[in-house]
């Protein structure tokens, strides 16, 4: 994947795709703009149109007036945090309505998304005023629209990441080479007893080659 640090170079997505690339990293906002901001429009048109995916990782974390200077909690608290932000800001800024087929793929399971789920969809409920201006459409009936990686690092947290966004739309998730990462890359998947042969299979490999589109023959040599 190739990071994109401005909207305005779409144009380089098009040319990156010319040379195979399916994927694209982006943060979880630019600046003051979050990803519901309309100077990411002609960026969502154009990966949607080409069937990319924006893969979204947390940065610039706000530090609560310095309170998460310890204890290593930008990383631990702020980043997941900054994800679910940027999560509510796709869901309740019209963007999967309006771009229905663009791919987001959320880093770290979807950060503190799926805990906060049912809290976001109440408010979007008993406060439409605040919540529901720019959609109509209830943030949890979007779920199945989210992609995230399966990096939680805990059997739990990943069962209620299969519950939020589907067991379907979780790829394999590594953070290499952070040590945040899994030691051993794909362990919680692996070792979570609820899952089948297959489902192993799917979130190890089968669901990043149907969310990035590939060949997958085109991925290895067959005389290797």
């Amino acid at each position: 994947m190739r990071q994109i640090q401005k909207c305005s170079s779409f144009q380089e997505v098009r040319r990156c795709y010319s040379l195979g690339m399916r994927g694209f990293e982006i943060g979880s906002h630019i600046g003051e703009k979050s990803l519901d901001h309309k100077d990411f429009w002609p960026l969502y048109k154009v990966c949607e149109e080409l069937s990319v995916v924006l893969f979204v990782h947390p940065w610039d974390m706000h530090m609560w007036d310095g309170r998460l200077q310890k204890y290593w909690m930008p990383w631990l608290v702020g980043m997941p945090s900054e994800t679910a932000q940027a999560i509510c800001s796709v869901l309740m800024g019209n963007i999967l309505v309006l771009f229905p087929n663009l791919r987001f793929c959320f880093a770290h399971g979807g950060g503190s998304y799926p805990i906060i789920r049912g809290r976001v969809s109440h408010g979007w409920n008993v406060r439409p005023d605040l919540c529901a201006g720019d959609c109509q459409v209830a943030p949890n009936q979007l779920d199945g629209k989210l992609w995230t990686d399966s990096l939680v690092h805990d059997p739990v947290a990943l069962e209620l990441l299969i519950n939020t966004v589907g067991k379907d739309h979780i790829v394999l998730g590594t953070d290499y080479p952070f040590p945040l990462g899994e030691l051993e890359v794909g362990k919680v998947v692996e070792e979570y007893k609820p899952f089948s042969s297959k489902d192993r299979q799917n979130l190890l490999w089968d669901n990043a080659v149907k969310m990035l589109g590939l060949e997958e023959n085109s991925l290895f040599a067959k005389d290797f």
